[in-house]
């Protein structure tokens, strides 16, 4: 080789290696090596993520399943209190429908886990009580006796139907089935389809201000009747099929077992599978073996998880975001600052939601009070009280002080944050600050007749406020002037010449938004469709 021929082939050796280089993902103009390769990254062990793990165990691929903490769950979080090691308390999701949640009534069976009656559901409990406007009522006076709300005749002899009559007067619909399609087909007077309408503004055409603050007090997931919540998810959430006679169901094991199940048969199917807890994912770039995430590296202590320094950059041929709404709008990946994909994301609305456990050395709520019951309603903010049994090992009881949403929530959030913790609280970001009890324990003490004097002491308590990274929230609700379908579509599939997904309850059909249900229909969408 010549002189000339040599100089011209190391040009040509530069030339491919500097286009290697500026081909290859960056950070701080430093290219990024990958440290491994996989056929898929799952990001998120919460039930989606867990969920496509788990589809994928026997696909002969390379998977591995990324968690920002070190607790596989997410929203699922099944824990105890120290006094009461044998009764499971859902600090997260508790519930299901055997015969409305058939995707979750499937999973379980597979897994093996047992499904238990959830006597605590208030659909199934005629002893439940209604703390409303300062009296306690029955939930025959709730159906149909006297209430504390001035209604005009027609809601009157429609008080045991509300969300029925006004569902007739807004539309005219009054067949005997109420599901999403037919909801989503449904106008107003004015031509409007009702997905397109805010609740309040709905309501205020057909309700009179005593019969809306009636049903807001009735609502499931009524998320405070936020401007911009739609009519269609409140309806569906409180006459849809959750809605009937139905047993409703939950897990013996906790309802935790079902992700960490689902986890554990990922691993079992395959040596190469794996699970990274404690990273977070930073951002997702292009690269020639398909897309490289850098990951920050994190620690959980306490509970709490904080970042550190070190990063892990991962190769992966196809990615799953099977993270919250919170989660997905941190992450530095172009496709998701289209103003198309962030109107997408943006269609539902983050509702924050909290529960608080105490144990006492007797159960108050049902022996001592006058309105004794082991479940409480109200419009104060502890909003659900539910008794949640004796342990057998220790003999204390254990109720739900309170299961609260929305504005109800961020002012018990509130009250976690001064003064003292209380005797006996959990430590971390599950502590119950002494003003926090407080509140909750005499607004308990008004709602079943007692004096506050008369409720013992808590021996040990917890709270749980779902309001950190990466949830921001305990559910969501869709906004007016979405439609579902449009929505997930984009969601799902943020970029269609990439082969990067996002699946989990958070962009899920209406009301599936709040169950398990909805992350495990993501997964079975995109799966279908894309691998």
């Amino acid at each position: 080789m010549s002189v000339m021929a040599r100089f011209v082939f190391l040009l040509m050796l530069v030339a491919l290696s500097s286009a290697d280089q500026l081909n290859r993902p960056r950070r701080n103009n430093r290219p990024l090596d990958c440290s491994r390769t996989v056929d898929v990254a799952i990001v998120g062990a919460g039930p989606s993520g867990a969920y496509s793990a788990y589809k994928l165990r026997k696909s002969n691929k390379v998977v591995e399943l990324f968690e920002f903490s070190n607790r596989v769950g997410g929203r699922l979080y099944t824990t105890t209190l120290p006094n009461a090691p044998d009764l499971l308390l859902e600090a997260g999701g508790m519930r299901f429908i055997s015969e409305v949640h058939v995707k979750v009534e499937a999973v379980t069976k597979e897994l093996g886990l047992t499904k238990v009656p959830f006597s605590l559901h208030h659909g199934n409990n005629a002893n439940a009580f209604y703390y409303l406007r300062g009296r306690t009522l029955t939930s025959a006076q709730v159906s149909g006796g006297d209430i504390p709300y001035n209604l005009n005749p027609e809601e009157k002899a429609n008080q045991g139907r509300l969300f029925r009559y006004y569902l007739e007067k807004l539309t005219g619909y009054n067949g005997t089935e109420v599901t999403q399609d037919i909801l989503m087909q449904l106008k107003l007077s004015d031509g409007r389809y009702m997905y397109q309408v805010p609740i309040d503004e709905a309501l205020d055409t057909v309700a009179t201000a005593d019969g809306k603050a009636f049903l807001r007090a009735l609502a499931i997931f009524e998320s405070d009747g936020a401007a911009d919540t739609s009519s269609l998810p409140i309806f569906e959430n409180n006459l849809g099929p959750e809605n009937g006679d139905f047993v409703v169901q939950t897990i013996k094991e906790g309802f935790s077992a079902i992700p960490t199940k689902l986890v554990d048969r990922f691993l079992k199917a395959s040596k190469r599978h794996k699970l990274t807890i404690n990273r977070r994912l930073v951002s997702i770039r292009n690269c020639r073996e398909g897309y490289v995430l850098e990951l920050v590296h994190t620690n959980t202590q306490n509970g709490y998880t904080f970042e550190k320094l070190n990063r892990d950059v991962v190769c992966a041929r196809k990615v799953i975001l099977a993270v919250p709404k919170f989660a997905l709008k941190t992450i530095d990946w172009s496709p998701l600052r289209d103003k198309r994909v962030e109107d997408a994301i943006n269609a539902v609305r983050e509702v924050p939601a909290n529960k608080v456990f105490m144990t006492f050395s007797r159960p108050w709520w049902l022996q001592n009070a006058p309105h004794a019951t082991p479940v409480m309603f109200s419009d104060q903010a502890f909003s659900q009280a539910y008794d949640f049994g004796r342990s057998n090992i220790t003999g204390v009881y254990t109720l739900m002080t309170s299961y609260s949403e929305d504005s109800k929530s961020s002012r018990l959030l509130s009250l976690n944050t001064k003064g003292e913790l209380l005797s006996g609280s959990a430590p971390g970001p599950n502590r119950v600050m002494t003003p926090l009890a407080e509140h909750i324990l005499t607004d308990l003490a008004k709602a079943y007749g007692m004096k506050r004097s008369e409720i013992p002491a808590p021996i040990t308590s917890m709270s749980q406020f779902w309001v950190s990274y990466p949830f921001g929230c305990g559910f969501v609700i869709w906004k007016a002037g979405y439609r579902y379908d449009e929505v997930i579509s984009t969601i799902q599939h943020p970029s269609l010449t990439d082969d990067v997904f996002v699946v989990g309850a958070d962009h899920a059909k209406g009301y599936h938004v709040g169950w398990v249900e909805g992350a495990f229909a993501s997964v079975d969408r995109v799966f279908s469709l894309y691998f």
